[in-house]
């Protein structure tokens, strides 16, 4: 199993929310093909959703729904309500714990080795390491873990399902932050978690 992240926004007071996106991909192949062919005809060594332009996005959101061969899962974050003072001082520990509760169900349920995959431009060098740690402690000694847990960052450059994951956690992004619903809509999303549930957009 290859479960592909990216996050939009940031853990500071700019902006309301913040999303870290999660795709899990059944056809690769499929999704490599239309983001290179993409590519290819606007000249882009990549894509990075930000700077797209709303037919950009919907066309190429329309052919990752096309065909049901993945899954994106979420979990956004509204900065003002979460209580933990430590939490919002210590942005590393605020990302590696939402980014547990996003990836929990999925390990807990997995029989089969996991490879996580998440843009190096995530997180600051020295707090690559202690996610990882995190996580596979969280895994094998909580949420019944038997297989490898692989965790490995990359450049967005040199993967075209990060760069998917990217256009998701854009469009999700722009959901919560400027309640923009149609490209929204368009995604296939398989869970959206809110953190703080309880208090969650009041």
């Amino acid at each position: 199993m290859e479960l592909y992240f990216d996050e939009s926004g940031n853990l500071g007071k700019k902006d309301r929310y913040f999303v870290i996106a999660m795709l899990l991909p059944v056809n690769k192949k499929r999704i490599k093909n239309f983001t290179r062919r993409f590519c290819a005809k606007m000249g882009h060594d990549e894509i990075k959703a930000s700077k797209l332009k709303f037919a950009q996005k919907q066309n190429l959101l329309y052919k990752l729904s096309k065909v049901s061969d993945n899954k994106i899962s979420y979990i956004v974050a509204d900065k003002l309500n979460i209580e933990s003072q430590k939490l919002l001082r210590d942005t590393n520990l605020c990302f590696n714990y939402l980014f547990m509760h996003l990836v929990k169900k999925i390990i807990s349920n997995a029989k089969e080795n996991v490879n996580m995959l998440i843009d190096e431009h995530t997180l600051k060098v020295e707090s690559i390491n202690s996610l990882k740690d995190y996580l596979r402690i969280k895994a094998y000694t909580e949420w019944g873990f038997k297989n490898n847990l692989n965790i490995s960052f990359i450049d967005s450059k040199n993967s075209k399902l990060v760069q998917t994951a990217d256009l998701a956690a854009n469009t999700i992004y722009a959901r919560y932050n400027y309640n923009k619903k149609h490209l929204y809509n368009m995604l296939n999303i398989s869970e959206s978690i809110k953190f703080p549930y309880k208090n969650f957009g009041n």
